[in-house]
């Protein structure tokens, strides 16, 4: 395995602290609990994305749910987790507060979340690393974990339209069939401000595997498709424009690629907004004030780190 960066060394330590260590991971773990982050990365690696998978598995499940009772109910897939007893987190998109140069939206939840909980997914276009055209997007986001590209503008869920926040959007919008996609609407935290969750990758689940009969609800739950050379190559359905001798004989496949979910780190309040950490690159050609947009504030990985200790130990 290739080294890991050290940013992203930080953020599966602070993962492990939520997702490794108290009781209720360690009751549902598939391997055993360590006092400690393993000090190997990879093992670190390993132990996160294991229980991250298991928890987006569950979340995904809890969707499915959601979406059967919607079906069932003639809501045309407008359920939500309270009306369908799903535990899946709640949370919507609100005109935020935070200081960008232009309007722009933010996430908050409606229900208290502990820490180690799926707040929600990353959507929108997945572009390999070998892609040389990427888009020129203020929603482009690399998941290191896989090497690829995603690319969240213009992508939004089902379930906000009609709200009066999106009511402005272009024609081009992509309406989406999971309502907890709305990680490419989270906002860099405000100085001052820590981030209360982190992005992690983890393995999509098959449709069997959460238990469904058809496909159907799985696939509206995948916030994804494929680009290759500015062209459209695979859906949820399977790989598109192949020829008939190599065409997949699987009915919906496995989704070959990771999630990235945003998981919190510490408990979040009603109403509080989500926050996660950009991480953006300083522009090394300007001087040292210009290196980052007005609105951007590095955080402060060690101080983080140290806050979610403190916490997490009671103090």
């Amino acid at each position: 395995m290739a080294a890991l960066s050290q940013h992203l060394v930080k953020d599966l330590r602070l993962l492990w602290r939520v997702l490794c260590t108290d009781s209720a991971s360690a009751a549902a773990a598939s391997v055993p609990i360590a006092a400690q982050p393993p000090r190997q990365d990879d093992e670190l690696l390993k132990a996160v994305f294991l229980r991250a998978s298991e928890t987006a598995a569950a979340t995904l499940g809890d969707l499915c749910v959601e979406e059967a009772f919607a079906a069932s109910a003639g809501a045309g897939g407008g359920a939500t987790s309270s009306s369908s007893g799903s535990r899946a987190a709640d949370v919507e998109a609100f005109a935020s507060q935070v200081a960008l140069p232009v309007e722009t939206l933010g996430v908050r939840t409606m229900r208290a979340a502990a820490p180690g909980s799926l707040m929600c997914f990353y959507p929108g276009r997945i572009f390999p690393g070998s892609e040389r055209n990427l888009p020129m997007s203020n929603m482009l986001f690399s998941n290191e974990y896989e090497g690829v590209s995603m690319d969240g503008a213009g992508w939004y869920p089902k379930s906000l339209q009609g709200e009066a926040v999106v009511a402005n959007l272009p024609k081009t919008t992509l309406w989406h069939g999971n309502r907890l996609a709305v990680g490419n609407l989270c906002n860099h935290p405000p100085k001052g401000k820590f981030p209360n969750v982190v992005p992690m990758a983890f393995r999509w689940p098959t449709w069997q595997e959460l238990g469904q009969d058809t496909p159907a609800h799985w696939a509206r739950l995948v916030p994804h498709v494929v680009m290759r050379g500015g062209q459209l190559v695979r859906t949820a359905s399977g790989e598109r424009d192949v020829p008939n001798d190599l065409k997949e004989k699987v009915w919906f496949p496995p989704w070959p690629h990771m999630g990235m979910a945003l998981i919190s780190i510490r408990p979040v309040q009603p109403g509080e907004e989500l926050f996660w950490n950009y991480r953006l690159h300083p522009r090394s050609d300007q001087a040292a004030a210009m290196r980052y947009p007005d609105w951007y504030t590095p955080v402060d990985d060690d101080e983080l780190e140290r806050a979610i200790a403190e916490h997490l130990a009671g103090r």
